[in-house]
């Protein structure tokens, strides 16, 4: 048999996977943008970045025939996977996991401004508007039953919900964002091109994350001063506060990886044990709190001389 067979069938099958990826990518993310982003790493890490390239076309074309609307999204987010294949093996993971975040984030907002304007309201207003209705039917649902103390925490939900939308749009990028990152590191070691990236109990942030959480403290802080900018101020504060809350989750959370690697957790263990925690953290903040203190006490011990992770092999330890 032609030893050439093999290969054209493999790459057949990575450029399926990365139209169906980028076709998929529009309708849930999630999985879509993990299974195209992983085929566009095996292509690109064996020297095919033309044929990656030609499949997300493809792919977008796809998306274009059946919503031309959605191809404004879809355009410059696929592109940011590419761009995020071909740097990841040179530069640190953490700078480079920015790029699919933050473009990921403006391209779903403005998607769904754009979805706004249509209907002759802003996206602002919109979600304004969806959170008074959600706590509208909430309410009826309660009845009589319900108490003041509850229709108080509804209203304030809503209103938290009205003003803290944009950092729900850099919380779904940063989880797709960190999927996609995965996916890429898994398809190099599949292609035998195994990057610098740690498994989550070793994952260590930089600690300039920390200045977002300065500065959204500064900002609430100024919220509170007589000033015409004090609402706005709050706002945004209020934002990167919760922005920088995910950031210190995902840090809590490869804490507590590195303690149940130690431990000795079986798979089925650690995935239980990682649910109880992000549904625990939800109520108290239990596992945020534990990564903002992780920047100072260095639970794990890692070593942190202040600079960004370079090395070409992977470190060792169990893997996403």
């Amino acid at each position: 048999m032609d030893a050439r067979i093999p290969r054209i069938a493999d790459s057949a099958m990575l450029f399926s996977a990365i139209v169906l990826g980028t076709a998929l990518a529009p309708v849930i993310a999630f999985v879509g943008l993990p299974i195209a982003a992983a085929g566009i790493a095996a292509l690109v890490y064996r020297g095919h970045i033309a044929l990656a390239a030609s499949a997300a076309a493809v792919g977008v074309v796809v998306v274009g025939m059946l919503n031309v609307s959605d191809v404004a999204f879809l355009a410059p987010v696929i592109a940011a996977v590419i761009l995020t294949v071909v740097m990841l093996p040179r530069r640190s993971y953490q700078a480079v996991v920015a790029v699919p975040v933050a473009v990921l984030a403006l391209a779903s907002m403005a998607a769904d401004a754009l979805l706004a304007r249509s209907k002759g309201v802003t996206l602002s207003a919109s979600i304004s508007k969806d959170s008074q209705t959600l706590v509208s039917e909430m309410t009826k649902a309660m009845g009589a039953s319900a108490t003041a103390d509850t229709l108080s925490a509804l209203k304030d939900a809503g209103r938290l919900i009205a003003s803290a939308w944009p950092s729900a749009y850099f919380q779904a990028a940063m989880v797709v964002g960190v999927l996609v990152v995965v996916a890429v590191a898994w398809a190099a070691r599949r292609v035998e091109r195994p990057l610098a990236i740690p498994p989550l109990s070793r994952l260590d942030l930089t600690p300039h994350v920390l200045w977002i959480f300065v500065a959204g403290l500064l900002m609430l802080a100024a919220s509170y001063a007589s000033l015409a900018e004090s609402s706005m101020l709050g706002v945004v504060g209020l934002n990167l506060v919760l922005c920088a809350r995910t950031l210190f989750f995902l840090q809590g959370f490869s804490v507590a990886a590195g303690l149940l690697d130690r431990a000795g957790v079986g798979l089925g263990g650690r995935i239980l044990a990682m649910a109880v925690l992000a549904a625990l953290d939800a109520l108290t903040l239990v596992v945020s709190f534990t990564g903002l203190l992780d920047f100072w006490i260095n639970f794990r011990r890692l070593p942190r001389d202040g600079a960004m992770q370079k090395t070409v092999a992977e470190p060792e330890g169990r893997r996403w």
